[in-house]
């Protein structure tokens, strides 16, 4: 009997024994604060800031454009009474694509589905503000836009952008 009896308490604790315990952390861890990041973040915010003062100066005498809650500039042209462009919505349309300086960079026609990331996050954001058939323009800050690396083709870094677009019923 006292075999019997040694034998299950060697099996119960043997099992209990490959339970596998949750890791402790280290007293000495704490809570880093990378000071690279944080002085890149704040020059970041003080170039965004920046941009923004200076796409402020540029629309400021006309009053038709209008600021979007996310930052970029739009005027809308021509409205047509069909609905609004949102997420998942195949939508095809034209676009002249220009420097504030009003060099021409680029103009073609393409089809995408919004919210796939296809296209500059301002553009597609501005895109969801129109409906098929409507015309606008577009103003788009550098970091909403090709931001700090740019194209690598034809637009620089840190470099905003003016978008003419008619998108197609």
């Amino acid at each position: 009997m006292k075999k019997y009896k040694l034998c299950f308490f060697v099996l119960f604790f043997s099992l209990l024994s490959c339970v596998k315990q949750s890791p402790q952390l280290p007293s000495n861890k704490g809570i880093l604060i990378d000071e690279n990041v944080t002085s890149m973040l704040m020059i970041n915010q003080k170039l965004a800031l920046r941009e923004d003062s200076v796409l402020y100066q540029f629309v400021r005498n006309d009053k038709s454009f209008k600021k979007s809650e996310l930052g970029f500039w739009y005027k809308i042209h021509h409205t047509s009474s069909n609905a609004f462009i949102k997420d998942k919505d195949k939508c095809k349309f034209s676009y002249q694509l220009t420097f504030l300086d009003g060099k021409l960079v680029d103009q073609s026609e393409i089809q995408l589905v919004v919210g796939q990331k296809q296209i500059v996050v301002g553009l597609e954001e501005g895109l969801k503000l129109i409906s098929k058939g409507d015309s606008a323009t577009f103003i788009i800050p550098w970091y909403l836009g090709f931001g700090m690396t740019g194209d690598k083709k034809n637009v620089p870094p840190y470099k905003s952008l003016i978008y003419i677009i008619k998108v197609n019923k």
